[in-house]
């Protein structure tokens, strides 16, 4: 039997958190295990003869046709409906070639998979139906893959200073950083890009969570945008992590713009400065007890529903904002549904869309639908990473004690 669309989505839940690919996953869960998330993997494009060509490997257990997107930036589901379709192929051919394009254009692709029935799965997974990297014209004419050598990565107070040396300067760069060492292709999926940047020979300062252990990547853009990368310890990777001591997370210094949202990372508990041990008086312990007691009673659909702070502050009429401030306002009923739908039918903004999914799959919750809240949370979690991710884990509370599939 086909896995269900519910059951697809909390493949792609669980895919990240293990680190594979849905290839992976597939040949790894056998049997009753976690299904193949529906997206092809394994995208790369290249530049040659004024076109860009682009391959990748069929998704699983989809039988319908492949759809090409192409944007002026990454595609997620907060921005597909301004992306273009250039076009679709059926399931089983893995090649498309784009010919209308322009030299010094920076382009973006996705590969969406749609099944026989109709049914569109429309998750981006980066680095494997959608590429992390632009594809340009001017790539070809630049010179050589740059020769990196001599990395390294070296922790100097509450910073991470990376230094290298390269054959080619004036190269376009990329810089990863992850809590695992770089082995293969794959392991960009799971790590954070930090910066890209033309190299004029002088080295990189980061500024890391404390108390992690890190690894860095430095890797020629136009190699990623091919999908042809080599790790090599030394030459563009450190073979032994770096780590900033978690005292120095307390240091006080400016303010560094997050490239994208990520989970807060779990600190080295071995580099913890000790604590001394908080004891409550027997009054605050009974209080606490009790607290917790009327908390773990309540029913599922008790949870008090979560707004932003943008859509309960009047900021005047008229836009995105202010009518889905008027939709919220209302409650959570069952014409709460209805009004988002119409909402979503209409072209928004990529924040207000994501707003808007997130409250349709509250009221989805609060309905009891709880495989249907968790595709809406899904696809508000590009852009509210922290609050998608909790109500994320409540949906999948929700489908174990009711045993819903």
């Amino acid at each position: 039997m086909k896995p269900t669309i519910a059951s697809r989505a909390l493949a792609l839940v669980f895919l990240p958190l293990l680190g594979l690919y849905p290839q992976e996953a597939d040949s790894g869960f056998s049997g009753g295990g976690v299904p193949p998330a529906p997206v092809v993997s394994s995208l790369a494009a290249k530049v040659s003869d004024g076109s860009v060509t682009l391959t990748w490997a069929q998704a699983p257990d989809v039988t319908g046709i492949s759809e090409i997107l192409r944007g002026d930036a990454p595609i997620t589901v907060a921005n597909e409906s301004s992306a273009r379709k250039l076009g679709s192929v059926p399931w089983n051919v893995t090649e498309f070639v784009d010919t209308d394009v322009e030299p010094g254009v920076r382009y973006w692709y996705a590969v969406i998979s749609v099944d026989g029935d109709g049914t569109r799965y429309d998750f981006f997974l980066p680095a494997s139906n959608s590429l992390i990297m632009a594809v340009s014209l001017e790539a070809p004419e630049k010179a050589g893959p740059a020769g990196i050598d001599g990395f390294a990565a070296r922790v100097r107070n509450d910073a991470v200073v990376i230094s290298w040396s390269e054959s080619v300067q004036g190269k376009n760069l990329v810089l990863y950083r992850s809590t695992e060492p770089f082995t293969a292709f794959s392991s960009l999926l799971p790590a954070v890009l930090v910066s890209a940047f033309s190299d004029t020979g002088a080295s990189f300062t980061d500024y890391p969570v404390p108390g992690v252990p890190y690894y860095y990547a430095l890797l020629d853009e136009d190699s990623v945008h091919a999908g042809e990368v080599t790790f090599a310890p030394g030459k563009n990777t450190n073979g032994t992590s770096v780590e900033i001591p978690s005292e120095l997370a307390l240091i006080q210094r400016a303010s560094i713009l997050p490239l994208r949202p990520m989970p807060l990372p779990y600190l080295n508990p071995s580099r913890e400065p000790e604590r001394p041990a908080v004891r409550f008086s027997k009054a605050t312990e009974t209080k606490i007890a009790r607290l917790t007691a009327t908390a773990s009673a309540r029913p599922l659909n008790e949870r008090q529903a979560y707004l932003f702070r943008s859509d309960t502050e009047d900021r005047g009429a008229g836009g995105d904002d202010y009518a889905l401030r008027k939709i919220v306002a209302a409650g959570f009923g069952p014409d709460t549904l209805t009004a988002l739908d119409d909402y979503l039918s209409l072209r928004r903004g990529e924040e207000a869309a994501a707003r808007a999914h997130f409250y349709k799959g509250e009221a989805l919750y609060f309905a009891g639908k709880y495989d249907d809240a968790l595709l809406e949370f899904l696809l508000a979690r590009d852009a509210y990473a922290n609050q998608a991710g909790e109500w994320i884990q409540y949906a999948l509370a929700a489908l174990t004690d009711t045993g819903t599939r």
